[in-house]
C-alpha cells in the first residue's frame, strides 16, 4: 500500500522561521547532494529532496555511516530539525550567491490595492459628506 501525500503551503510560523532563520540557505541546497552530521555522531550522505520551514530535512539515495563507520544504503531517509549536528556545504557551491538568489527570490510582491466595495465607497461618501457638514456648522 502506498500512502501519497498531499503537499500544503506553509504555515506563517515556517514562512517567518524560513525568512528569519538560516533555513532558507538549507533550502537552496535542495536537490544537490551534501553530507549531514547527526547528533549522535553518525553521518548521512545524499541528496536533499525537501527542507521544510523547521529545518526538517528529507533525503533520497542517502549513505548512511554509523559510530562504527559501517555504510547502510537507503532509498530514503528523514532527519528531524533536532538532530542536525553540521550540514556540509559543497565546495562547488557559493554561499554568498546562494543567500543573494534566496533574497531576491523570496522578497515579497507588494499587495495590489484593492477596488472598494460599494458598501465601503457609499460608507466613505457619507464620511465626507458628514465631515462637510460639520465644517459648515462650525463656520456658523
Amino acid at each position: 500500500m502506498n500512502i501519497q501525500f498531499h503537499e500544503t503551503a506553509p504555515s506563517k510560523k515556517e514562512q517567518f522561521f524560513y525568512y528569519n532563520t538560516l533555513v532558507g540557505l538549507v533550502k537552496t541546497l535542495e536537490s544537490s547532494f551534501t553530507t549531514i552530521d547527526l547528533r549522535n555522531d553518525c553521518r548521512v550522505c545524499g541528496k536533499i529532496s525537501k527542507v521544510d520551514g523547521y529545518m526538517n530535512i528529507e533525503m533520497e539515495n542517502v549513505n548512511f555511516y554509523d559510530l562504527k563507520g559501517d555504510k547502510k544504503a537507503l532509498k530514503s531517509f528523514y532527519i528531524n530539525a533536532r538532530n542536525i549536528r553540521n550540514i556540509r556545504i559543497p565546495p562547488e557551491k557559493d554561499v554568498l550567491a546562494l543567500f543573494k538568489h534566496e533574497c531576491t527570490r523570496t522578497v515579497k510582491k507588494p499587495k495590489q490595492s484593492k477596488t472598494h466595495t460599494f458598501k465601503v465607497s457609499r460608507a466613505m461618501k457619507r464620511n465626507a459628506e458628514t465631515i462637510a457638514e460639520a465644517y459648515t456648522i462650525k463656520e456658523k
